[in-house]
This record gives structure tokens, sequence and C-alpha cells, in this order.
């Protein structure tokens, strides 16, 4: 492989540019308008910068996971198994830049950089970019990239670089997109599709599993989201509405009564228009139903257990209809979807490629 050094120094020595035909040679200030042309033979010393091949196409940059103190004797030898094969799979070449919990976005950002100095890396040459980590803040560098401004733009906007329109960047942290927005900032600095998981991420063996955060939007659609940066909808409606309700909405522990139910089914109608009026009148009138025996105020359902359950049940499902929609509605707003297998790749198959 021929590199840019090797070529400019076959005919540039010091500030003299030497010719290959006659050997004679001139300084570079007085080379004129025809700097490489032998004002002596007439020879043509251009260099001919040939296109270099770029050594990596599928950027890996592997984190093991740190040391626990844990009581799982499982989580345990798993800990020392991602360390063992982290170094194993750097001395065999397979990760191409293998971060330490105490290493910066910083650090990793100059690592990139060295790689390109090097020749292994090439502007618009990559097809994948993946990052294998155990856990989103198992080290500065970790935390460092999800957040946004700083040292993560730089590093996003170093990685864009050696970028093209069909790079595809697997992010193999944990519950990295607990927050959809997350990995559609991301996907606009790169230009590039972005994956990430929803739950727990287990690099060794590719694994999902869920989360306990109550507040991990996509968890409810996929295992994983993936964004293109092609937004469709009102992000700002979406957004104004989950604030509004996000506890009562995402939290498991929070028990809803029917009033409350049925409030948050109005503003579902009159905030986003998921309901017709004509089934929310409808609904309303089998939730205040009259009681069997009595005059109102009072309902069928403070007096009948049996009908107070079966209206619980049927808002409950309602509210997860309209949830999930809510959730569909909003990933769509970022330009970003949810799947339950990894569209790009699995990281094994990354670190054998």
């Amino acid at each position: 492989m021929f590199k840019l050094k090797n070529i400019l120094n076959e005919a540039i020595v010091g500030n003299k540019i030497v010719c290959n035909n006659c050997n004679w040679s001139w300084k570079i200030a007085d080379g004129g308008d025809d700097l490489y042309m032998c004002h002596k033979c007439g020879h043509n010393n251009t260099p001919n910068l040939k296109e270099q091949t770029s050594k990596i196409t599928d950027l890996f940059i592997g984190q093991a996971r740190p040391d626990y103190n844990s009581d799982s004797i499982l989580q345990n030898i798993s800990t020392g198994m991602e360390k063992a094969a982290s170094a194993l799979l750097t001395k065999l070449g397979a990760i191409d830049i293998e971060v330490t919990p105490g290493m910066t976005t910083s650090a990793v950002t100059n690592k990139i950089k060295i790689l390109a100095v090097k020749g292994l890396l090439v502007p618009g040459k990559l097809n994948s970019i993946t990052i294998s980590s155990h856990n989103t803040g198992c080290g500065k560098f970790n935390y460092n990239i999800m957040y946004s401004g700083g040292t993560a733009t730089q590093f996003w906007s170093t990685l864009a670089k050696f970028c093209n329109s069909n790079t595809k960047i697997f992010l193999g942290g944990c519950s990295v997109a607990s927050e959809p927005k997350t990995v559609a900032r991301i996907s606009k600095i790169t230009k590039c599709e972005v994956t990430a998981p929803t739950g727990t991420y287990y690099p060794v063996t590719g694994a999902v599993s869920k989360t306990k955060d109550g507040f991990n939007l996509t968890q409810r659609l996929g295992k994983y989201l993936t964004c293109t940066n092609k937004p469709e909808g009102d992000e700002g409606k979406y957004n104004k509405f989950i604030y509004a309700h996000l506890r009562d909405l995402f939290d498991s522990s929070t028990k809803l009564s029917i009033p409350y139910s049925f409030r948050l089914i109005k503003d579902f109608r009159n905030d986003l228009n998921y309901l017709d009026d004509k089934y929310y009148n409808k609904l309303k009138s089998k939730i205040y139903a009259p009681p069997l025996n009595g005059r109102p105020p009072a309902f069928r359902y403070t007096n009948d257990e049996v009908y107070k359950k079966e209206i619980k049940k049927l808002l409950s499902t309602i509210l997860e209809a309209l949830t999930i929609r809510l959730i569909k509605d909003y990933i769509k707003s970022l330009g970003c979807y949810t799947s339950k297998n990894n569209p790009i790749q699995s990281t094994r198959g990354a670190i054998f490629k």
C-alpha cells in the first residue's frame, strides 16, 4: 500500500524538490507556478497521490465491564469473562480501540485521530462503527458520549469524518435508548443510522434484558431503537404531553383511580386527537352508568365490585393502547423506530468480522 508520506518523500527532500529523472534539485520557494516541473530535463515530478485503501472498514471500540463487588456469582463470572475476552480480542486485533474505565472521551477521540494519522482510517470509508460496553456510565468515556456538547460533540464529529451515507453505528451500552433523544442527536451529528439497545446489553452474548427503569419509553415497543434522522410529526406536541403525564403513564407503581384514568383518556382525545367523540361519549356513559339501585350522583362502579373491576381493566387496556401509540408517534417525530432484533449487526458479528 502506498502511503502519502512515502510518495511525497520520493520527490521532496527537506525544503527542496528532487527530480526523479535527472536528480537535479531546486528549492520549493523558487518553484513558481510549475512547482514540480524540472527546468533542466522537463520531467514532471508531481506526486502520484493514489487513494489509500482503509485497513479499518468496521471500527470496533470495546470497553469491558468494570470490577464489581456483586452478590451475584453469575455477574462476577460475567465480569471476568468480559475483561478476559476484551484483552484477548484486543491482542488478536479484533478490537480497534480498547477503552478502560478511566479513559476520558477526549482520550478516545485522540485514539481515533492516531488511527487516521497511521492511515488505518480514511474519510468516508467506514461501513460500520460498534461501541460495545456493558453499562452506560461504567467509565468516563461512556458517560460523556451520551451527553450533548463539549467532548461528546467533538467525539461524534471526529467519527463522522470517516463515515458515509451508508455507515451504520451500533451503541452497545446499557439502556442507551431509554431516552430516544440521545440516539436521535447522535444520528443528527454523524448523519448515520444509529441503533442502541433499550435494555441491559451484554456484549459477550449480544443479549438484551429489561431494566428496572419505569420511565423507559422505547422498551415497551422493542429491544432496539434505530434513528435515521428523518423526523415525522410534531416532536414538541408529544414532548409536552409526555412531560405532563410522565409519572402516570410510565411509572409501573402508579395506581390510577377510575376518574383520573378517564381524565387521562380525555387529554389523549383533546390534546392528541386519539379518540373520536362517538367512542369517547360511549365510554363515558359506560363508566358513569347510574347505579342498579338508588339514584345518582352515585355510579354503578361505586357499589358493584364486579363492575368496578371490569371498568378498571377496560380503562387500563385503553390507556396502554393510547400510550403505545403516543410512544410510536413520539419516536417517529425524532426520526426513529423500534425493533425486536438488532437491524444493524450483533456485537459478536462485529468482533469476529
